[in-house]
């Protein structure tokens, strides 16, 4: 596995240098898929991010600092939304990823509609965050509800 490793961390390397300016560590240990959504965002976004480790907000758009945004990227069927109801973020964007570097955003809206339409509901004494669906958030990403969202500033290709 030795050849295999040190593919990662090259690209890993090649990934700190590149996006230096979002201030990502790229880490291997859970982080990396979130480290790289976070960025693609940012870029197709015009999103200045915060750095490592804040708990609500990744970042901004860049000339609206009152426009913060939580962002989450899987290449899985589901995505976590806290379980903190005094920690919905402002707005919310969920994006899936792709073997080739490609995403389709699944989710861009505000963290109040997502917490109404989706989890309102639901108890609220939790241990663990909230799972929502691929097909839930689509549908509710084209509802006619679904009007204040972060407008993107490169097409996703």
């Amino acid at each position: 596995m030795k050849d295999e490793f040190e593919i990662l961390f090259n690209t890993i390397k090649i990934l700190k240098e590149k996006y230096r300016h979002h201030k990502k560590n790229f880490t291997l240990d859970g982080k990396l898929v979130g480290d790289i959504g976070e960025v693609l965002v940012a870029e197709h976004y015009g999103l200045t991010l915060y750095g490592d480790n804040t708990h609500i907000h990744d970042g901004f758009v860049t000339d609206s600092k009152e426009r913060e945004v939580q962002i989450k990227a899987s290449f899985k069927e589901y995505f976590y939304f806290t379980k903190h109801i005094d920690r919905k973020p402002k707005y919310f964007i969920a994006v899936q990823l792709y073997e080739d570097g490609t995403f389709e955003e699944i989710y861009n809206g505000t963290g109040k509609l997502l917490f109404n339409k989706l989890l309102a509901h639901l108890p609220t004494d939790r241990k663990h965050p909230y799972r929502l669906s691929v097909r839930r958030l689509r549908e509710l990403n084209m509802s006619e509800e679904n009007v204040d969202r972060i407008m993107r500033i490169i097409e996703i290709s």
